[in-house]
């Protein structure tokens, strides 16, 4: 799953269509800002998994919004229509020291623009259909390979209030040629004192509220993105990353509206592919470029829409 990662966030649109916040991540309509540091992390090359002298750090900067455009309810019959856009972005500065040849970009930029509709069915079932543009970039040139679109749809089954799943279908240039790629959805969520929700393919987590003011969590979270880059170690344009985290995130509930997160614990994998963007490269294997386990950082701002009950 790990070499699949970038996949299959992208797989995963049509459900998280903003910007990857993390512990910051909106529960709905809002803003939310955070930043993110991985310290100094030694390489280890792909053909010997030896870790080298070489080390990389990352300081991300993190921007999601969320917006209800319209929102309608059947009275007769009680179905929902609503359409929601999703805007976002990560700016990502990456040290480098001790290399012999580029293996990872200076910095790198992703922005994303998503329009979704949603509305429900019969017998609890959903539908999602979503729209998306993104940019994904070593700032070094952007011209037309460095934007991905993606469209799809997904089918959403709510089987009780704690349990979901949906399959759908998504369209995506990523990999140059436009094509078609199964969409998957699963979440369980339980509502007590203790709350487990996992919600894939984005996070694990059990959390808890010590009090009405904070909430702590001990969660799992998955992360992934495409990249048009100018310099790679095989001259292959399309990287990927991909990143396992697991710690602590404990949230300050700052009104009715506000929180502040402040998140860390272990970084548990980091690796870049590097692929030609082609049909044949797609599910072929890649070396992977990794840096070693070491610990992250994370705090952020939230502002919600609609006030806390």
């Amino acid at each position: 799953m790990i070499k699949k990662l970038p996949l299959l966030f992208l797989l995963g649109t049509a459900n998280h269509a903003i910007a990857q916040l993390g512990a910051t991540s909106l529960n709905g309509p809002g803003i939310g800002i955070s930043t993110d540091y991985l310290p100094a992390s030694h390489y280890i090359r792909p053909e010997d998994s030896v870790k080298t002298a070489s080390t990389t750090s990352q300081r991300r900067y993190n921007f999601g919004a969320a917006f209800q455009l319209a929102s309608t309810i059947d009275t007769a019959t009680g179905k929902m229509r609503a359409w929601s856009l999703g805007i976002g972005g990560s700016y990502t500065t990456l040290d480098n020291k001790d290399y012999t040849k580029t293996i990872f970009p200076k910095e790198l930029l992703e922005t994303t623009i998503a329009l979704k509709y949603m509305r429900s069915m019969r017998n609890r079932w959903s539908m999602v259909a979503v729209a998306a543009a993104s940019l994904g970039t070593d700032l070094e040139e952007i011209t037309s390979d460095d934007f991905f679109l993606q469209g799809g749809i997904i089918f959403i089954k709510q089987h009780n209030r704690h349990f979901s799943y949906g399959l759908g279908g998504m369209l995506t240039n990523a990999f140059g040629t436009p094509m078609i790629l199964p969409a998957l959805f699963c979440r369980w969520q339980t509502d007590s004192k203790y709350s487990i929700d996992i919600n894939f393919p984005e996070k694990a987590s059990v959390s808890t509220k010590l009090n009405k003011y904070t909430d702590l969590a001990l969660a799992i979270r998955m992360r992934g993105a495409s990249y048009d880059v100018t310099h790679s170690p095989n001259d292959k344009r399309l990287m990927g990353y991909s990143e396992i985290t697991a710690g602590l995130e404990n949230t300050w509930h700052l009104g009715k509206h506000a929180d502040f997160i402040l998140a860390g614990g272990s970084l548990l994998t980091s690796a870049v592919t590097f692929s030609d963007k082609k049909l044949s490269d797609i599910f072929s294997e890649k070396p992977r470029h990794r840096l070693g386990t070491n610990y992250y950082l994370s705090a952020g701002l939230r502002w919600n829409f609609m006030p806390r009950k």
